[in-house]
């Protein structure tokens, strides 16, 4: 279980025999649980591997409701409660004897004073977890703050509870992972790897280390402290100069740098399948030392935050980039494979490849092509059912307006057309912020009962044409709903005047005038689309 969309490179793999498409976990997950039962009946997998949080989360609440002849590989209650929680994560890591940074939990007593002072700047502010079911879909943000200000700043903006954030001590030197497989305890296999072109915690090139025996003997007492059984990623920072290193978080689930190992010939989901399913303690395996995996195309969009980074530093900046140019030569020495790029499955990078190009060279070409078409409005011909769904990014906002003003529109000229409204972004029961509210009141629309819900399957499926605002829409409507993009047309096409035609732009976050502005322009093309239909 792993993208979340449709037009992912990695689904073009030659292995992927089919696509099933999962309704989000919302509400209380029961559209969710119902498609997943009945795959799981009706497929007969033998295991299914999360990819991340927001499938394992759901399969770990619900794995009692699932076939037993499917077995799950997430991790149990223990190994939940303690690496989905990096405070938790500490608390083992000391108690194991583990050296992690200086950190500091926020409790209601808890002041700026105090914590400047145990931890001092820079530090990091992290939440709990990265996740929580309540709301699958917003992932928390880890925050770098260099000042007082940018701390008072970011407590001002997320307000958190008690003992939900910590803050951390920034801790100079290198991104490193330890990954291992374990059994109760025990670590059938390990392989270390060092960050190569890092930048602000993160890189796209990895290598291949030997392992460092005192790093493995600190994620061996860790995972035999709980019996951990399962896959896991352990993110330690190393100061190269004095050798010291700390550990960061445990990732126990399938890990981003994951093709390097599977490049140089450690099969870790393989390995996971043989234990979970066959039940078989596959024996260490050895791996190359030195060897290298790139993913690409984010490598290159990496390379192109360093050319802005050290644009004022021609010196460096030459160093970096000769470097990063260098690096490629492992390529003719056989020491650097890519992530995405091998030889008995090339479709994958073909696929990233040409998204990018896109991006780069084309990004809302096709977007801006579809607002300029004239809309298509023959699917609501004499005697076919009238079904217009509105679609903005929250249905917070633009959507639901639409929605009740054209309900209004229609009505007062007659048209039988059913109109509902939703968004793409998987949160339901959501209110229209304060702003809204007024604005859509004075323009004579109620917004005050409305709560946000997603646009699911069912709801595109009714709908004769769907409705859209801007090119954000488009494009997430696309990697979701890519067979049902004929019913497309944005409103803005139906704008009165003429000369060029502009998106209707989301003024969430923006004050009563900006709101105004756009609700009185979705009047306009409301009207123009009345008309329209009325002639249809």
């Amino acid at each position: 279980m792993a993208p979340y969309s449709l037009d992912a490179p990695a689904l073009q793999s030659r292995y992927i025999r089919k696509v099933h498409v999962l309704p989000y976990y919302l509400d209380d997950g029961a559209k969710w649980l119902r498609a997943m039962r009945r795959l799981l009946v009706e497929e007969g997998f033998d295991m299914v591997l999360p990819c991340e949080e927001r499938s394992l989360l759901p399969l770990f609440a619900h794995q009692s409701e699932f076939p037993g002849t499917t077995v799950l590989a997430i991790p149990d209650a223990v190994a939940l409660e303690v690496f989905f929680d990096k405070v938790n994560t500490r608390q083992l890591a000391q108690r194991c004897h583990v050296a992690i940074p200086d950190g500091y939990i926020w409790q209601a007593d808890s002041s700026i004073t105090q914590l400047q002072a145990e931890i001092g700047f820079p530090m990091v502010a992290k939440h709990r977890h990265s996740y929580n079911l309540s709301q699958l879909y917003v992932r928390t943000q880890v925050r770098m703050l260099d000042n007082v200000a940018e701390l008072v700043e970011w407590l001002d903006r997320n307000q958190p509870a008690p003992d939900t954030v910590y803050f951390e001590k920034v801790v100079d030197g290198i991104g490193i992972g330890v990954s291992v497989l374990c059994h109760k305890g025990q670590v059938l296999q390990a392989f270390e790897h060092h960050r190569a072109n890092e930048l602000a915690g993160s890189s796209y090139y990895r290598k291949s280390m030997p392992l460092h025996a005192e790093r493995v003997a600190a994620v061996t007492r860790m995972v035999a402290a709980i019996e951990y059984t399962g896959l896991a990623m352990f993110e330690f920072k190393l100061n190269t100069h004095s050798g010291q290193w700390v550990l960061l978080e445990v990732n126990a689930r399938p890990w981003g740098s994951l093709p390097l190992p599977l490049a140089w010939g450690v099969d870790f989901p393989y390995r996971l399948y043989q234990l979970l399913c066959a039940h078989q303690l596959t024996s260490p395996i050895p791996y190359p030392a030195g060897r290298y995996n790139r993913n690409l195309i984010g490598d290159i969009w990496q390379m192109r935050a360093w050319v802005a980074q050290l644009k004022h530093q021609p010196i460096t900046l030459a160093k970096v980039t000769l470097r990063w140019l260098a690096g490629f030569a492992r390529l003719l020495t056989g020491r650097e494979k890519h992530d995405m790029l091998v030889v008995d499955d090339p479709r994958p990078a073909w696929a990233e490849v040409k998204q990018f190009v896109l991006q780069r060279f084309a990004s809302g070409a096709e977007a801006s092509a579809a607002l300029n078409s004239k809309p298509r409005l023959k699917t609501l011909g004499a005697g076919q059912p009238r079904h217009l769904l509105f679609v903005c990014q929250g249905n917070i906002c633009r959507s639901p307006y639409a929605e009740r003003k054209a309900r209004y529109i229609f009505d007062s000229v007659g048209l039988a057309v059913q109109v509902d409204s939703a968004g793409m972004l998987p949160r339901n029961q959501r209110a229209s912020p304060a702003v809204a509210m007024e604005a859509a009141r004075l323009a004579g629309v109620d917004l005050s009962s409305h709560l946000s819900k997603c646009v699911d399957a069912e709801l595109v499926a009714a709908a004769d044409l769907i409705v859209i605002f801007d090119d954000i829409n488009y494009a997430h409507f696309r990697q979701r709903h890519p067979e049902q993009m004929d019913k497309l047309i944005f409103l803005s096409s139906f704008t009165p005047q003429t000369g060029a035609l502009q998106y209707l732009e989301d003024p969430d976050g923006k004050d009563l005038d900006a709101f105004q502005k756009v609700y009185a322009r979705i009047d306009q093309c409301l009207v123009n689309l009345a008309q329209q239909l009325k002639s249809c």
